[in-house]
């Protein structure tokens, strides 16, 4: 059995608590600097909890997993540790097995020991262990007695010191636009510190919910307050996200008026809580997570809010806690927004900017967007490298009127008996992630005989320009009729066809297969064509 207890680490916590939660509720000063307590109290039966998760983002890492009651979380029973399959350089899935198996037996022995002192003398265990279980209990002083009803809250927690230390680096980039942010609608700044509870700042996180992004999102939460649609996708966006993170907890709090509810609402529902506050007469929160019960209310939501909190407290002791670790740069730039649908590449190619940096400098932008399938939206935010406005709407300026639409480039198709999404998506070249996105269907098996679809990306004869020095020269030759060079190669796109790409290029079909000694006009993605120019 892989199991440390760290005894000392356990006496200190047990102190605290016990000193926390015998002084007078009129007595106790507030509970961190870091913490304004008019809108975030700490009641005392929660300090327990926080002191719990602060442990868990300061003291262990990743590799070690807390064995502990998932109702009492000063009852600490002990840690598993696999540092030692990091050492020997395991694989991955060796690692996540073993750990697994170890917390699994760890579980299993405590819930023998709390049968033992239930009563059931049946179960064989080491006494020494029982009396340090049965002392957990006696000094968790809040009436954690039943050892019985205990056997089915063991639970295990891993650690995330290591995670929030690089959460920290990652923040640096976005904490100061997020605090902006947020003033704008009168959000306590440290709400600012919730993308550490959500994510830890993992912009490619998740949930097995539907979630995504670093606030975590899901799809159908996210339209109510984010652009979401065949061509943007705010969730994958920190700053973007976080305005809608900002006007959905002003809404909850405009609802309940209490930020614990607001905060906690972000992740069981405001209806949810809400409900408790009615049902329970109070909006105190440690009234409400000791008491309020509902099949939704799980340990996640129980917990959501001290959670906040140590990790309001964690980031407030960095310097401390982290002393090696230096946040990021914050992230610059300028903005330009079109009135118009363009492509990026058209403006990457018009003003010497590259396009990979544009694309990471807008990541809620489709990764279609990127390679010229999609336009950016009018009126979307673009933003630009600092200083390149100017050149960005120079550029915009220049562009042929055949390069600028006032719609997004998609066809219709309507459904017919026997359709599937899948195949709709695989006949016109596009995925059924993609369809989804520009129909805002929930649910890919959810379409109906009749229903009008739009295939993004899929508009007959535009085609991503390569632009070449003459074309940028020529600027707005397009507009006057002029014909720009043409580049002499094509490589062909997920879509494409030989008629579209032999109309792109002012060229034949004919003259296409023959340049290209094509015996049929069946051709290949990453295909590259020779284009006739004579």
């Amino acid at each position: 059995m892989h199991v440390l207890t760290d005894l000392r680490r356990l006496s200190a916590l047990l102190v605290l608590v016990a000193v926390a939660l015998s002084a007078p509720a009129s007595a106790q000063a507030p509970y961190h600097p870091s913490l304004d307590p008019r809108h975030f109290p700490v009641p005392a039966s929660l300090v327990p909890n926080v002191e719990f998760w602060r442990a868990i983002f300061s003291n262990y890492e990743s590799n070690q997993v807390v064995i502990h009651d998932d109702r009492y979380l000063d009852i600490v029973y002990g840690v598993v540790d696999v540092s030692d399959l990091t050492r020997a350089g395991v694989s991955a899935a060796v690692l996540e097995r073993t750990r697994d198996n170890r917390v699994r037996d760890a579980i299993q022995q405590y819930q023998r020991v709390l049968r033992r002192l239930a009563g059931d003398r049946s179960v064989q265990v080491d006494d020494a262990e029982a009396a340090r279980v049965r002392a957990l209990f006696a000094a968790s002083a809040r009436g954690a007695g039943d050892y019985g009803a205990a056997q089915s809250r063991v639970r295990g927690q891993r650690g995330l010191k290591d995670r929030f230390r690089e959460a920290i680096e990652i923040s640096g980039m976005f904490m100061p636009g997020i605090e902006q942010i947020l003033a704008l609608h009168d959000v306590p700044v440290e709400v600012s510190r919730l993308p550490f509870v959500e994510s830890m700042f993992n912009y490619r996180a998740r949930s097995s919910a539907g979630a995504s992004g670093v606030w975590q999102f899901t799809r159908a939460t996210g339209r109510m307050y984010l652009q979401i649609d065949s061509a943007v996708d705010a969730r994958s966006d920190v700053l973007l996200a976080a305005e809608g993170a900002a006007r959905m907890l002003a809404d909850n709090y405009r609802r309940v008026s209490s930020w614990p509810l607001a905060l906690t609402g972000y992740n069981h529902g405001i209806a949810g809580m809400a409900r408790a506050a009615r049902q329970l007469g109070t909006r105190d929160i440690g009234t409400i997570a000791a008491e309020y019960r509902s099949p939704t209310f799980g340990f996640a939501s129980r917990n959501f809010y001290t959670e906040f909190v140590a990790a309001v407290v964690t980031y407030a002791e960095r310097e401390r806690v982290f002393p090696e670790v230096r946040p990021r740069p914050e992230l610059k730039f300028d903005e330009f927004a079109p009135n118009r649908f363009v492509s990026l590449l058209d403006l990457a190619h018009l003003t010497g900017a590259d396009a990979g940096a544009l694309v990471e400098l807008n990541p809620a932008l489709h990764e279609d967007v990127g390679r010229g399938t999609i336009l950016i939206p009018s009126g979307y935010r673009l933003r630009v490298p600092q200083g390149r406005v100017r050149d960005f709407q120079q550029a915009f300026g220049r562009l042929p009127e055949t390069r600028k639409r006032d719609r997004q480039l998609t066809v219709t198709y309507r459904v017919e008996r026997g359709d599937t999404l899948g195949a709709i998506a695989r006949r016109f070249g596009t995925t059924t992630a993609a369809m989804q996105r520009a129909n805002q269907l929930p649910r890919a098996d959810r379409i109906n005989i009749g229903q009008q679809l739009e295939i993004p990306g899929t508009t007959g004869g535009w085609e991503p320009l390569v632009w070449t020095p003459d074309i940028v020269e020529a600027g707005t030759a397009g507009a006057s009729g002029a014909n720009p060079q043409r580049p002499t190669t094509h490589q062909v796109r997920r879509g494409q066809t030989l008629t579209q790409i032999a109309r792109n290029y002012g060229t034949t079909v004919d003259r296409l297969m023959r340049a290209n000694s094509l015996r049929s006009s069946v051709i290949q993605i990453d295909q590259v064509l020779d284009i006739p120019t004579d």
